[in-house]
């Protein structure tokens, strides 16, 4: 019979009625999104970003955890942000709150979901990280 081994937590936000004026300008965005998960105390070991026309764009951060990504509707108002980590446990709610502030996001949510493996319960022994 084969273990659940739990692997990583995968946070979903839904950001609407952002600041359109401000999520027109992409490189703000960027910026901020960047800073606050910077703060954040997560690993950021790289980072990407892709404009489409005439707006929207995404912006991304590969994390030593995993990443955080941006993807942003202006026209809309809205934005889509995922966190995923395999830091079980930190809190980043904080983080959340900061990018909805950040975005003048009158409405969000958040759906968090664990990242599950099912393995064989003598590799749960065997393996280290």
């Amino acid at each position: 019979m084969n273990a659940t081994l739990k692997l990583g937590e995968h946070y979903i936000c839904d950001l609407s009625n952002c600041n359109r004026q401000l999520l027109m300008d992409s490189e703000r965005v960027r910026s901020l999104f960047s800073k606050a998960v910077h703060e954040s105390g997560l690993t950021v070991v790289d980072e990407g970003f892709y404009k489409f026309s005439p707006h929207g764009f995404t912006c991304f951060l590969l994390l030593a955890e995993s990443h955080a990504s941006l993807h942003a509707w202006p026209e809309y108002g809205y934005c889509a942000v995922d966190l995923f980590t395999c830091a079980i446990g930190k809190d980043l709610l904080p983080l959340i709150q900061q990018i909805k502030s950040a975005l003048g996001a009158d409405n969000f949510s958040v759906r968090k979901l664990d990242r599950d493996a099912d393995v064989e319960p003598a590799l749960l022994t065997t393996v280290t990280v």
